[in-house]
């Protein structure tokens, strides 16, 4: 997927996040780096011909900012990647009046699969998930900086928080645990891709979104659930797989 006809495309998302699954976002930076331009996601004040709608939950805000881009640019190509949408019988009606505006949708919600396209989290697609270590810890704790009720972590475990650092440094930890306790989506996400046992925390009904539903619990019953914790099948090159498939969609799309 190096080749790419156009000039540019511009990905918009949290690429000015304070935490690293934000910043892992974006499929540009994976797929088109040479050709690609990072944007911050708010109402475009330029005018764009082919855009990315970066992954996250970014959905209450699309209408805004897709009507800004369209505001400049009526036949700009607009897809939206991997975006984070409210459970499927949630916000129905609002979800297919927001999705039919775009040239193509990707959903990383694998329950609304029947209507829109799944595809993951764009963030499987960077190169810090292709030379992991084994295992060094039974428990591990990747906790989200500021949502989510408080846990007290044993003092032995290490703990870690998805607040702003580098992608190596965030994988290498998650691959690090056998058993991975987080109130992280990202964090159920990437210990999933690398086949860790997974504990969440939700503090959300975005975590009731996931392909492999991880085995959840609350921050004063987590040890309870140890024994029960579910290791998923690695289904990282599957998602890559499904990531670039959609890329091609987009070039399609651009090149049409």
């Amino acid at each position: 997927m190096s080749c790419f006809s156009l000039s540019e495309a511009s990905t918009l998302y949290h690429c000015e996040a304070d935490n690293i699954g934000d910043l892992m976002c974006g499929p540009g930076q994976y797929l088109w780096p040479e050709f690609n331009r990072d944007l911050p996601f708010v109402p475009v004040r330029e005018r764009l011909d082919n855009i990315i709608i970066g992954g996250g939950q970014l959905f209450s805000k699309l209408n805004l900012v897709l009507s800004s881009i369209y505001e400049l640019n009526p036949s700009a190509k607009v897809i939206a990647w991997g975006v984070g949408l409210p459970p499927a019988g949630s916000h129905d009606k609002r979800v297919r009046e927001v999705t039919q505006n775009f040239a193509l949708f990707g959903t990383r919600n694998y329950d609304r699969r029947e209507q829109l396209s799944f595809v993951p989290c764009a963030s499987c697609l960077s190169p810090t998930f292709d030379n992991v270590g084994q295992p060094q810890h039974e428990v591990i704790f990747y906790l989200h900086r500021r949502k989510g009720q408080p846990i007290a972590a044993p003092k032995s475990a290490p703990v870690l928080t998805n607040a702003r650092r580098s992608p190596q440094e965030v994988v290498d930890f998650i691959a690090s645990g056998d058993t991975i306790v987080t109130s992280s989506y990202h964090g159920v996400y990437w210990a999933q891709l690398l086949g860790r046992r997974v504990i969440c925390l939700p503090y959300n009904n975005k975590f009731e979104t996931f392909q492999y539903q991880p085995t959840m619990a609350e921050p004063d019953n987590w040890r309870s659930k140890l024994a029960a914790s579910r290791r998923s099948p690695p289904f990282l090159e599957e998602y890559r797989a499904i990531n670039h498939a959609f890329a091609k969609q987009a070039l399609d799309i651009w090149s049409g």
